[in-house]
């Protein structure tokens, strides 16, 4: 893929992908923290709304920075495989995440690992609620814990660190939101590895 709807990548630099990009306000944060522009950063919303609210924070410099409105699905199955450095998924939906969707979202995750790179990443920030959105225990959080990391490796992913936060440097409107409530809402990182 060497046209991004309206934006070129001539494929210099590192490739880094967000899926459900929302706003756009995580990768805007992160390209504006590359000032050797040798990362390129593309959003992916399917959310109109959200998409051209991300498009209206971008100016004419910003070179290295694209969003595209449409399904992941769809615009992952395009790239070349082995082709994208990392891919970043915040607070993804229940849709792709879910215990009870498990059989579904698996398909997903497997195309995405055949199009990153040999040592690619794999940045997954998801939280965990319980389905009457009551105080999670300790002990359903280890358990829901434990049962994505199985499902991420069962996947082909290798776990590099995992952390029962979200990662300082990032910051979205759901994040902060979610943050404030950490007794109903647990939040866990995985970076993950190809």
């Amino acid at each position: 893929m060497s046209t991004l709807y309206g934006r070129k990548y001539r494929g210099k630099g590192d490739l880094i992908i967000e899926l459900g990009s929302g706003n756009g306000q995580t990768l805007v944060n992160l390209a504006a923290r590359n000032a050797k522009r040798e990362l390129y950063f593309m959003g992916i919303e399917s959310n109109l709304s959200l998409y051209k609210e991300s498009c209206s924070l971008l100016n004419e410099n910003d070179d290295n920075i694209t969003f595209i409105n449409d399904d992941f699905e769809h615009v992952i199955n395009r790239f070349h495989n082995e082709s994208v450095s990392m891919f970043i998924s915040v607070l993804p939906h229940p849709n792709y995440i879910g215990k009870e969707r498990e059989f579904n979202w698996k398909n997903i995750y497997e195309i995405m690992l055949s199009k990153m790179k040999k040592y690619g990443q794999f940045l997954l920030i998801t939280e965990c609620t319980n389905e009457l959105l009551s105080e999670v225990t300790v002990e359903e959080y280890k358990k829901w814990r434990t049962w994505l990391i199985s499902s991420f490796e069962s996947i082909g992913f290798i776990i590099n660190v995992m952390v029962d936060n979200p990662p300082p440097a990032l910051s979205s409107y759901y994040l902060s939101k979610f943050k404030n409530d950490p007794n109903r809402i647990k939040i866990l990182t995985i970076l993950m590895q190809k």
